[in-house]
């Protein structure tokens, strides 16, 4: 069953991302054009098209969203613990933040869990990106700058995300019972579509970029956290929200995900030591083909 989960599910991701690590090496690419084209267009398209789409109810939205405000607040409690026991300087325990409590729910936990619980999977997948986006764009950002960036600069970089708006339209068309028109409706669901491919290819040029930290034995530290920690955490959320079937394992899935790309750009972006932040990023995405294995076979 693991060789299976392996096989069809876990070694599909990672040969999506092989070819955009490799495309990255041998090519000329403009990395950071595609991933804002996947940040205005894909993605937002991909929540659209989804959530129209989909049968999942208030209750579902309602669950989804608690599970990731309540995971985010005690894995926040389990992480702050962590860097006290370390005696990290406050530089290296705003990047540990980042790493460990900021997840790749797009890039790598959309497809995934389209590949390991279909459709239904996919439409938890995306109310859980959405919310995380959202918690990435605000607490991450200003756990980036500490006294850089401020609440004002926080809430515009919010407004300026267009899934933002493709989540509040979604949702409005749903609670309206209106559909829009098939010249409309087509090219976006052919966008969101192309997304599950151009998500994965993305992140495997953004891989290609990192150069590992001397410091190995704290980022093995922060990965751990990110892909034994967390999971842990999250099935206490699963239990304590009374999750069941497709909703607990997308959640719990999701939960467990490396650390999110764009924790490497807020690092690079304010100096928040910005090596140690993407060192995690790599070794726990290739850390993470064995522990969400593990993972998605004692969920099923």
């Amino acid at each position: 069953m693991l060789f299976d989960i392996l096989l069809n599910i876990i070694l599909p991701v990672f040969v999506l991302v092989g070819f955009g690590f490799l495309l990255r090496k041998a090519l000329v690419v403009d990395v950071q054009s595609l991933s804002r084209t996947v940040l205005y267009l894909f993605a937002p398209a991909l929540i659209f098209s989804s959530l129209t789409r989909s049968k999942l109810t208030g209750t579902d939205f309602a669950q989804i969203v608690g599970f990731v405000l309540l995971f985010t607040l005690l894995m926040g409690g389990v992480v702050w613990a962590a860097s006290r026991a370390l005696g990290l300087s406050q530089a290296r325990k705003n990047a540990f933040y980042l790493s460990t409590l900021f997840l790749n729910a797009g890039n790598y936990g959309l497809p995934l869990s389209l590949f390991a619980y279909g459709q239904p999977g996919l439409e938890r997948a995306v109310i859980f990106f959405a919310t995380t986006s959202l918690l990435t764009n605000t607490v991450a950002l200003y756990l980036a700058s500490r006294g850089q960036a401020d609440v004002r600069r926080s809430a515009l970089n919010v407004l300026r995300m267009p899934m933002v708006y493709a989540l509040a339209t979604a949702i409005l068309l749903r609670a309206t019972g209106v559909s829009l028109p098939q010249f409309l409706s087509q090219p976006l669901e052919l966008a969101g579509n192309a997304a599950v491919p151009v998500l994965l290819v993305t992140l495997g040029m953004e891989l290609s970029q990192i150069k590992l930290d001397t410091g190995l034995w704290m980022v093995g530290v922060a990965a751990a956290l990110r892909l034994l920690a967390a999971p842990l955490v999250a099935l206490l959320v699963a239990s304590i929200l009374g999750l069941a079937g497709v909703t607990r394992q997308v959640c719990i899935t999701q939960a467990s995900m490396p650390t999110a790309v764009m924790t490497m750009v807020m690092a690079m972006e304010f100096g928040t030591d910005p090596r140690f932040v993407t060192s995690v990023v790599l070794v726990s995405t290739l850390a993470s083909a064995l522990t969400l294995t593990l993972l998605i076979g004692a969920l099923r």
